[in-house]
């Protein structure tokens, strides 16, 4: 693993997360709005563009706030594409096969007509006649 002022990469992304992941959280909870839940998984994300591309980052540690935000910008607009595609999927067709009882057979809808015309050509027994 290459070094960078003497420190491992893996060693300078450990620092880095330990510095700035809270103050990462925060900022996108801050700017995501009604989509603040989303701020761990594109927090998340970041930390994998930021393990991905750490040679390009060329300031001092602590100083690598505005290079991770620039990273988190990336990540979150993925993040919203990706949601996106999945909030547009109609799955209303699904739903309602799911939730609609199955339509009867035409034979039992023609017998369940023939039964309901004979009893109204039927006269009224004494007890229905009464009611």
């Amino acid at each position: 693993m290459p070094d960078h002022d003497g420190i491992a990469d893996r060693d300078r992304l450990t620092l880095l997360f330990v510095i700035y992941n809270a103050r990462l959280v925060r900022h996108l909870r801050a700017h995501l709005g009604t989509r603040w839940p989303a701020a761990e998984d594109i927090a998340q994300d970041t930390w994998l563009l930021a393990a991905a591309r750490l040679d390009e980052c060329r300031t001092a540690d602590d100083e690598a706030f505005d290079w991770i935000v620039g990273l988190a910008r990336t990540a979150t607009l993925a993040h919203m594409r990706g949601t996106r595609r999945e909030t547009t999927i109609d799955f209303t067709a699904f739903e309602a096969h799911l939730l609609l009882p199955p339509a009867p057979a035409a034979e039992d809808e023609a017998i369940a007509n023939t039964t309901m015309l004979a009893m109204l050509d039927q006269e009224p027994t004494e007890l229905e006649a009464a009611a």
